[in-house]
């Protein structure tokens, strides 16, 4: 106690503790302290980082210990490797420190330590480490590079040729050699780009979800968004196949040498699909953008609906300041559900020539359709304004499901019961408390995360929507799902914190050298929504698509425009080794709202080849009636 008095004091970020004893009594003893300790530290910013070696077994009692403890957010835990770490760690069995490592992650690892008696000597006298131990230690900074602090125990050994360049304790060439490896390409591709740079304040920082008809965004917010370098190229791309696509169907009034094409952009914002629809009509016309053919093979009318004034403002600067946008954009205040309310859209529903023939939004959610895309794209339907061959972009998007585990996540979530209920009503108002916290959603740029399975899609969406008749009304919109993740030895290593392209190579040498599997199990802490989704499928020739995605399977490279959805569970579930994960997932609605309800359990295969599965453990009904969350239509 007076050590971490001390630290407070001296502002030291973290106390190193001793690991778990291996005695059953000492260790419930250890946790008990732990906890105690924990609670004194809650109201100072220092860390209590427990020691862990490099063993299932040693992770499997830090694990037991944190819940002990009741999960607290500022028990994390220090990988150790020691002098055997060198000559254990082979090529023949990299593959289950790789798992390890995936595992370590979701089990909040804040440090790494390096014990200088496992360094190896090279030929000019430096230390190195061995070839799968570089591999292991390259796996945890592309992973935790931006946070994981990395430090060197022990007496130096190594007969440097200048011994003065050793620095006051002997360890500077092991630091250095440490800070080589994080020069190399394959870790600074992903800690030290521009989108790595900008993800920084966000990684495992828990955001409630938009209220998308209440909510308007700010102007900073739309800049943000508009720098994504993958999206709207995205938009451009799909606009292009489908005007050129409906080109080659003769779906467009031919005006003397011009055909005529009406895009209705809704939910513009500051105008980025406009610029995008702009672009690809530009590029339709370019071949004929040459010396003696002055007239454009496309005649382009715009029209962009938004409902934030303060937008609106932004896009009718635009359009008297931009010649692009004076020559064929028109601005409209209104919500889209609601357009052929408004006088400027009434000649729409009058003229069928003037109605759309291109659709354009970016409504989507982290998971699809949790912020009312299929509402909102239903009510722009049901006004009348798009011609019966109208095509939108997004054609289909598709929400995924992955379980997680992340002691960071659910401190986090946790965290959120002291906040108040209603953001307006400042720091005094009233908090939301446990429940209601542990049964939001939250968007989330999943870092100190390990997605255990591969992601499962739960349901699918489709513009036009008249397949589903009258969209919305009476629950059209409605779904639910029940999936199963199987038994996975890897522990899904190759889908990293669940906000990655899917990693092939790190899967391929788990499965392959992970073969004895881990004895100890996995916990998760909820699941990790994400979407597929695709803008624009050609249907003529190759079948040329534009799509977008988070699902880490399809990942679209460098887009920062979504983040994961985080579906906490009040309380973790074990998985044992060879047992599966059942959830179940359900989007409910009514007249005035939208919500998701979820469940999960873990079930063991039976003893026959006829028996059913013995459900081992369960959690509650998430969210049952939108008691906690919901989004207002």
């Amino acid at each position: 106690k007076f050590m971490l008095d001390w630290a407070s004091h001296m502002n030291i970020p973290a106390a190193i503790l001793p690991a778990v004893p291996l005695d059953p009594a000492k260790a419930s003893a250890y946790a008990r302290l732990l906890a105690s300790l924990a609670l004194d530290c809650s109201a100072s910013n220092v860390q209590l980082w427990v020691r862990v070696a490099a063993t299932p077994d040693a992770l499997a009692a830090y694990e037991l210990l944190h819940r002990r403890c009741d999960h607290p957010a500022n028990l994390g835990c220090m990988l150790c490797f020691d002098a055997s770490s060198s000559s254990s760690i082979t090529a023949q069995n990299v593959g289950q420190y790789l798992v390890l490592v995936h595992k370590m992650v979701g089990c909040n690892l804040r440090a790494v330590s390096f014990s200088t008696r496992m360094f190896l000597t090279n030929k000019r006298g430096y230390p190195t480490l061995s070839k799968s131990l570089q591999m292991v230690f390259t796996e945890l900074l592309r992973r935790l590079g931006r946070t994981l602090r990395v430090l060197v125990e022990g007496t130096p050994y190594h007969n440097l040729p200048k011994q003065e360049a050793a620095g006051y304790s002997g360890c500077l060439p092991y630091l250095q050699y440490l800070r080589h490896i994080r020069t190399r390409p394959e870790i600074t591709f992903i800690l030290d780009t521009e989108e790595a740079t900008m993800e920084t304040s966000y990684l495992d920082h828990l955001q409630s979800p938009l209220q998308p008809l209440g909510d308007n965004l700010e102007f900073q917010t739309y800049e943000t968004f508009e720098k994504d370098p993958v999206k709207y190229s995205r938009y451009e791309d799909a606009i292009f196949l489908a005007v050129r696509d409906g080109l080659q169907n003769g779906q467009y009034p031919n005006e003397g040498a011009q055909f005529a094409v009406n895009i209705m952009v809704v939910g513009a914002g500051r105008g980025p699909l406009v610029e995008a629809s702009l672009n690809a009509i530009e590029r339709i016309n370019k071949p004929r953008n040459v010396p003696g053919a002055s007239i454009p093979l496309i005649k382009t009318s715009i029209v962009a609906v938004e409902k934030n004034s303060s937008a609106v403002i932004y896009l009718h600067s635009l359009r008297k300041n931009d010649p692009r946008w004076s020559e064929c954009v028109t601005v409209v205040e209104c919500d889209m559900r609601h357009a052929d309310k408004h006088p400027v859209l009434k000649i729409m529903l009058e003229v069928e020539r003037m109605r759309a023939d291109v659709i354009v939004s970016e409504l989507l959610g982290s998971f699809g359709d949790n912020e009312l895309s299929p509402e909102c794209l239903d009510g722009v339907e049901q006004c009348g304004l798009m011609k019966p061959t109208c095509v939108s972009i997004p054609q289909r998007y598709t929400a995924y499901l992955a379980p997680v585990s992340s002691m960071r996540l659910y401190s986090e979530a946790h965290a959120q019961a002291y906040l108040p209920s209603n953001p307006s009503d400042g720091p005094m108002g009233r908090p939301c408390g446990t429940l209601q916290a542990m049964e939001t959603p939250y968007v989330v740029r999943s870092h100190a995360a390990s997605q255990t399975h591969a992601e499962q899609p739960c349901w699918e969406y489709v513009h036009p929507c008249k397949h589903r008749g009258e969209g919305m009304a009476g629950g059209k919109n409605d779904r639910s799902v029940h999936l199963v993740f199987g038994p996975d030895r890897t522990h899904g290593s190759g889908h990293g914190p669940g906000y990655q392209a899917f990693d092939s190579t790190i899967a391929e040498m788990s499965a392959a050298h992970g073969s004895t599997g881990d004895p100890t199990g996995v916990t998760i802490h909820g699941f990790l929504g994400t979407f597929h989704c695709t803008l624009y499928q050609s249907a003529a020739g190759a079948k040329e698509s534009s799509i977008i995605s988070i699902a880490p399977a399809t990942f679209s490279v460098g887009m920062f425009s979504w983040f994961p959805l985080y579906f906490p569970l009040r309380e973790p579930l074990h998985v044992p080794t060879g047992a599966s994960i059942g959830v179940d997932m359900w989007r409910r609605s009514n007249s005035d709202k939208v919500w998701y309800e979820w469940c999960a359990g873990v079930a063991m295969a039976g003893d026959g080849p006829s028996s059913t599965d013995q459900v081992i453990n369960s959690s509650p009904v998430h969210n049952p009636s939108g008691r906690s969350y919901f989004v207002r239509l």
